[in-house]
């Protein structure tokens, strides 16, 4: 029989889900073994039960010799036979009956252990995309976990840089009134000496190239504020198109353990069905034996003599059904 062992973890983030996880894998993995060890034992009773069909079917052919000699022996008062020869071609008769059972039997038995096979192929198989699913699954989740630091460390940095936006903005109109205040103050004072005139309009140049560094710095701030918010709506996209792929990977990861269920269930309602022909063969043949040694008693202590070809052939038939029962174990095992 395959070993089969199931592994159905789902990998969170949370560390809570992860010790449930890894509970559930490890429960999982507990009624694996407690399986295998039921089908072991199971294994092992079939053997014993095979050694033990070996051996009655010695016994029996050692009783056809015996009885092959007795035959020899009797075959000379024929006459005083016929009655016992009807009832013996009756019985012989109803093994034929017996053996087209058994033979039925056989067949819907090999039937069954073809299905079983074909079960535990489609068994390994589903629970392989299982875990290929939880391995895509994993993956996907430590991508969208990088995905989601990404997009928070831009979060911080696009605030930081609306920050420094502001107060380059406010320092802009606290220089544009100081440009201001002084442009009235020229106008004002333009009479005034030449010299006040030159220092006030090199102050003014100051400031002006002071407030246009600042412009330009507000004009790049406003650029890579620009290209991060690009880049923030990229990892957004991405965010969500990783969602969507992890909500799918989940949905088929359930439908698999839904097939993996139901394939179990077939497989325990096959071996139900075996389990129950093989019973029915083992009646069918101790109560052939059964038959043919209450003849053999009976034509024993009435000292009458037996057809060689009637008896050669019920034991041909117990030997028919052994053999069939040991086809069926040899293919179980």
């Amino acid at each position: 029989m395959a070993d089969v062992r199931i592994s159905n973890g789902v990998s969170f983030d949370a560390e809570d889900n992860q010790t449930g996880e890894n509970f559930y894998d490890l429960d999982q993995r507990t009624d694996n073994e407690v399986r295998d060890s039921g089908l072991t034992k199971k294994i092992e009773s079939l053997e014993l039960e095979k050694l033990q069909l070996v051996r009655e079917n010695a016994e029996v052919k050692e009783r056809v010799e015996k009885l092959t000699a007795e035959v020899e022996e009797l075959q000379n008062n024929n006459a005083s036979m016929k009655e016992k020869l009807e009832g013996m071609e009756k019985e012989i008769e109803q093994s034929e009956e017996a053996k087209k059972a058994l033979d039925a039997i056989a067949a819907r038995a090999f039937e069954l252990e073809t299905e079983v096979s074909r079960l535990q192929h489609d068994l390994i198989s589903t629970m392989s995309e299982g875990e290929e699913a939880n391995i895509e699954l994993v993956e996907l989740k430590g991508i969208l976990g990088d995905k989601g630091v990404r997009i928070e460390n831009l979060e911080r940095e696009v605030e930081s840089l609306k920050k420094e936006k502001v107060e380059s903005e406010r320092k802009t109109r606290e220089l544009e009134r100081k440009v201001g205040v002084l442009e009235v103050r020229e106008i004002e004072e333009k009479s005034k000496k030449v010299r006040i005139e030159e220092e006030m309009r090199e102050k003014i140049a100051e400031k002006e190239r002071e407030l246009g560094g600042f412009r330009k710095k507000v004009q790049d701030l406003e650029s890579v504020i620009s290209e991060k918010r690009s880049e923030l709506e990229k990892w957004t996209r991405e965010k969500l198109d990783l969602k969507a792929l992890l909500r799918e990977s989940e949905e088929k990861l359930k439908l698999m353990e839904l097939k993996v269920v139901g394939l179990q269930k077939e497989m325990e309602e096959a071996e139900k069905v075996i389990t129950g022909l093989k019973e029915k063969a083992v009646d069918t043949i101790s109560g052939s034996l059964n038959g043919i040694r209450e003849s053999v008693i009976s034509g024993e202590k009435k000292g009458l003599n037996l057809d060689w070809p009637v008896v050669v052939g019920a034991t041909g038939a117990i030997a028919v059904a052994a053999a069939v029962t040991y086809v069926i174990y040899a293919r179980r095992r």
